[in-house]
Formats: C-alpha cells, structure tokens, sequence
C-alpha cells in the first residue's frame, strides 16, 4: 500500500505544481477534478480505463465546464498527459516478495527472465505435489484499488500475452523434473477454459481463470493452468498460478490443497 500512498502524494504535488507554473488564472477545477481522479484509482473498478472516460463525460456535460475547457484546453491536456505518464512510471516502483507455506520447501527459481521489465513483479517458483507453482507480486498501475484488481489484470495480461510469456518458465520446469513431460517453451500456448470465474477456498471467493496448455499445431491437452488471484489496496496484486501436466493423478482442476496451503501462509 506503501507504493501506492506515495505514488498519489507525487501526483497532486506534480498536479498542483503543473496548474501554477506560469498561470495567469488557477484553474481550481481541474485541480479539484484531476485530484478527485486520483483519489477514484483507489476506489472504482478497472481504474483509470473507467476513470478517464468519465471524467472527459463529465467535465464537458455542462455549459460551464465547456466554457472552462475552452480556456484551459491546451494546459489540461499536457497536465492529463503527464500524469497518466507518471502514473504509469509507478509501475517501476518495487513490490514485495512472495509468500509460501512451508510444505512447499524452498523455491527452485526466485526470478523468471521472462518476465516483461514493466510493471514490476516479483516470482517465486517451486515444484510441490507434482505440480508447478508460481507467486507472482505484480503492480497494477492501472488502479490502486482491490476492487475488480485481479479480474482486470488477468482479462489485461491475456489480451498483451503476459500468461503465456510467464508460463514459458513453468513448462521448463516440467521439461526439468517431469520425465514423461517435454514441450518446447517456444512452441506453444494457452487455450482459455470457461470457468465460474470465482471459487470458494476457505468460506471466501476468489476470482480464478484456468487455460489449458497445448503444442502449436496440435490440439492434445499436455497441461493445466490455474491462476488465482488476490487483490490488495495499493497497487499490488498477487497471483498464484499451478501447473499441473494432464498426466497428475490430481483430478481438483480448483487445487483446492494448494490453494487452501497458500491463504493459509499470507493470514
């Protein structure tokens, strides 16, 4: 939460600064509207892809607010411009290291080279019960808000390609310790399964996605994808992702052993 604190306190300092440099008039509205914006990423779903749009709707909904974009026009636009930038820099700003239970022992891999550099993340990998596990702290420079924090993270990382960039560790990995498991981590991908979009684990729902991992070309299942996530204020969400190779004996597509082991570690 420490990040996101500090990110807001820049932005209305660099708001402020932004509306008094070589003003004639302050324009208090953009100041009172670009502060309520920031403070609506901690609070509304999906962030600032439902806040820009609104605020634009709103700001030009009356007789007088077209009046004043008329005569700030150009300064709210470089000053919006620049915010969304500085926002967006946030996503470099560290996050925590991931958690685990003990069962799981030590971590195999404390880093995934592919990774993308933006926003920052931090993953923690091992091999327990036959399965790949994955932690993943990642920013969401998006929005600050647990909301809706893990569903439009997960719906944004499918739409850029971020899963199956991650994932490419993981399928490694069985190649490693699998001996009946080999794919190249080149040459495959992700196909989506229809889900709830939510399970209950420990009397609590939690917003899930599951995929299956198929060789391009070939429509054979060889593995299984669960990713559950867990949203936090702040900007920083974590994600669990288990990988299970179809040959498991392991029959809950919801993990609940795993998961149950997870959110027992992080309360």
């Amino acid at each position: 939460m420490l990040g996101g604190i500090i990110a807001s306190l820049v932005l209305v300092a660099a708001l402020f600064g932004m509306l008094k440099l070589k003003a004639n008039e302050f324009d208090k509205s953009a100041m009172y509207g670009l502060t309520g914006c920031i403070v609506a990423v901690w609070i509304i779903p999906w962030g600032i892809f439902l806040i820009i749009p609104i605020a634009v709707i709103l700001s030009l909904v009356s007789p007088a607010g077209r009046e004043e974009w008329t005569k700030f026009k150009k300064r709210r636009i470089a000053i919006s411009i620049v915010l969304i930038l500085m926002l967006n820099s946030f996503g470099f700003y560290p996050v925590s290291e991931p958690n685990a239970p003990n069962e799981w022992g030590n971590p195999i891999a404390t880093e995934n080279p592919h990774a993308p550099a933006w926003p920052a993340s931090e993953q923690y990998t091992w091999f327990y019960d036959g399965a790949v596990i994955s932690v993943v702290n990642a920013r969401t420079p998006h929005t600050f808000s647990p909301f809706a924090q893990d569903s439009s993270s997960m719906t944004l990382g499918v739409m850029l390609g971020v899963h199956e960039e991650r994932m490419r560790q993981s399928i490694e990995v069985m190649n490693s310790y699998i001996p009946t498991f080999s794919i190249d981590s080149e040459a495959f991908f992700l196909e989506d399964v229809e889900s709830e979009g939510k399970h209950t684990y420990s009397d609590e729902d939690y917003f899930v996605v599951r995929f299956n991992v198929k060789r391009d070309g070939f429509e054979t299942i060889l593995a299984t994808v669960l990713i559950v996530g867990f949203p936090n204020a702040g900007g920083e969400l974590s994600l669990l992702t288990i990988t299970r190779p179809i040959t498991s004996s392991q029959d809950d597509v919801f993990e609940e052993k795993i998961v149950t082991q997870y959110i027992e570690s992080i309360q």
